[in-house]
């Protein structure tokens, strides 16, 4: 597996566009989120194992890749859903990964699901990967835009090796952001998560003022509640932001 290494200018330079459109107050709230939705974990687990796998008792909100499944495609992925999470819950990261890498025609949806359960069960150690944070289909995401060679990441793999590398290039953020001091107000275990959220809303935000014309890009949500729908906080979940024009980065 060839190692990652995050260019700290381009970090800088993503945070340097995204810090002025964030309220004050709202870093604290996010980081206070997510506290809440480890803390919440084994409410969540217990989701799962109530709904036996039943499609309609399947805790897709929780998720925002799923939460608008149609329901043939929640009938079609429901016992691999369920048992990916129970196995996440187990700490068998072993027999995990081979459920995941072993999963022919597997949706879109699917690595999303799987790693906010084992990321549930491990938060030290596993992130979640979104499909905002790394797209292996067409090799796009916030974590490539931090990469000092984004050819490290080979598309071909199986999910459990770019999982590793998804998760040393974490480790690595985290501790880059420490060193050029950086996000301070945000605790050192979310820091890595809430940074690559930014970098992501300040992508999405210069493609389309590129792409779009100004009165398509008006309607778009403030910047900042993109950034809070990256992280898979829904609207009044999180902290109550200004309304304000969104404004091009």
């Amino acid at each position: 597996m060839n190692g990652v290494m995050i260019d700290a200018e381009a970090l800088k330079e993503f945070l340097d566009k995204a810090e002025p459109f964030i309220p004050e107050d709202a870093f604290g709230s996010w980081a206070d989120h997510l506290d809440r939705r480890l803390r919440s974990a084994n409410q969540q687990f217990d989701l799962i194992k109530q709904s036996r796998g039943d499609p309609g008792r399947l805790p897709w909100h929780l998720i925002p890749a799923t939460r608008r499944l149609p329901a043939a495609e929640r009938e079609r992925g429901a016992e691999r859903a369920y048992v990916l999470a129970r196995l996440a819950e187990s700490g068998n990261g072993q027999q995990f990964w081979q459920s995941v890498d072993n999963w022919e025609e597997r949706p879109k949806w699917a690595l999303e699901w799987a790693t906010y359960w084992f990321y549930l069960a491990n938060p030290e150690r596993a992130p979640w990967w979104t499909r905002w944070l790394y797209n292996p289909g067409n090799q796009t995401g916030a974590f490539v835009l931090l990469l000092d060679d984004p050819r490290v990441m080979e598309p071909r793999v199986p999910p459990s090796q770019q999982y590793g590398q998804i998760a040393q290039g974490m480790g690595i953020l985290g501790a880059v952001l420490e060193s050029i001091h950086r996000l301070p107000r945000v605790p050192d275990s979310h820091r890595p998560m809430i940074c690559l959220s930014l970098v992501y809303a300040v992508y999405m935000f210069t493609v389309t003022s590129w792409r779009m014309t100004t009165e398509f890009t008006q309607v778009l949500p403030p910047f900042a509640r993109v950034v809070e729908g990256l992280l898979g906080i829904r609207h009044g979940e999180g902290v109550q932001l200004e309304q304000r024009e969104s404004q091009k980065l």
